[in-house]
């Protein structure tokens, strides 16, 4: 009987801990995302908008992190005057493994899924 409550044990640790792993990537993804778009904003700052090759390079970016279904709605592309607020709004989905708990606890697996997330910068434009 003692052994049966160990394997069980051995067994939910490495859910666990398998759990704790996808959800760090997803989280490490998040921070690359983030910082992407600083990047793309401080030089929107300078320039006023969204250029096409910035928007080119910052979409190749994105999708090398894990973006899929990108979407730059509300992003700032046309230029803007001096003083004037510059928006870079990003969705789209990363790709994830998340638990899925079936009926009982050996059903429990870790399934694909695509979560969406949202980042959105603003600034002034300096131009």
């Amino acid at each position: 009987m003692d052994i049966i409550v160990v394997y069980l044990y051995i067994i939910t640790l490495t859910i666990v801990m398998l759990a704790y792993v996808g959800n760090v990537q997803m989280l490490n993804c998040k921070m690359q995302i983030g910082q992407i778009a600083r990047k793309y904003i401080l030089r929107m700052e300078t320039v006023g908008f969204l250029m096409e090759n910035d928007r080119i390079s910052m979409e190749q970016e994105l999708l090398n992190a894990g973006v899929d279904q990108l979407d730059l709605s509300g992003t700032t592309l046309d230029r803007v005057s001096f003083g004037e607020p510059i928006y870079l709004v990003i969705r789209g989905q990363i790709s994830a493994q998340v638990i899925s708990m079936g009926n009982d606890l050996f059903q429990t697996v870790f399934a694909g899924a695509q979560l969406p997330f949202e980042e959105r910068k603003m600034s002034t434009a300096k131009n």
